[in-house]
């Protein structure tokens, strides 16, 4: 995230100051207290993870996010579905708040986006209420997609087709509920 314009300084000055910063990012992270920043579902990693997240953003070190510069660096990576990143997220939620976040607000605002507690019955029912609008009991691809549209998913027909296929263990076109229940609560197979 550095800044493209040259040194004000000079070269070695310039030098000088970033091992200054990193000398006071090495002194305040000695400093930082992980545990005050946990929430349900983060531990002391997670929150050691977001601050160094935080620090990269932070181009000025000062411990405070101007908003709308991160989002302007970040959008120049032109990363594919940037909006549908958590950070990108919870750097939004941030920005409706305000112009700034410290590290405290960031991690409100991203801590919900990463700690996914495991899903119930009823939270399933209300997701599955989104997708199926017209309450027929099963939704297809284009009721996926629409869904897929409405919440800015963006994603492409032969993704959607993909999903629905995946989840259609009767093979009719369509996924039922208890289907889609099957693919939420299904295991994690990777590794096996």
């Amino acid at each position: 995230f550095g800044s493209s314009a040259p040194p004000r300084w000079g070269g070695c000055s310039a030098a000088m100051s970033r091992s200054s910063k990193l000398f006071l990012n090495v002194e305040d992270s000695a400093k930082f207290k992980p545990e005050r920043f946990r929430r349900a579902g983060l531990n002391e990693t997670d929150v050691l993870e977001m601050k160094a997240s935080f620090d990269l953003l932070d181009q000025e070190g000062a411990g405070e996010l101007d908003l709308d510069d991160v989002i302007d660096e970040l959008q120049t990576f032109q990363i594919e579905r940037l909006e549908q990143e958590p950070i990108m997220i919870a750097i939004k939620a941030c920005r409706r708040r305000g112009p700034t976040a410290d590290f405290g607000g960031f991690v409100d605002a991203l801590a919900p986006l990463l700690a996914v507690p495991e899903p119930t019955e009823e939270s399933l029912r209300r997701a599955w209420r989104l997708l199926d609008d017209d309450r027929r009991g099963t939704i297809g691809v284009e009721d996926l997609s629409r869904a897929s549209n409405k919440y800015g998913l963006r994603l492409t027909m032969e993704e959607v087709s993909d999903m629905i296929a995946f989840a259609d263990e009767g093979q009719s076109g369509e996924v039922g509920f208890d289907e889609f229940q099957n693919v939420i609560m299904r295991p994690d197979q990777a590794g096996t």
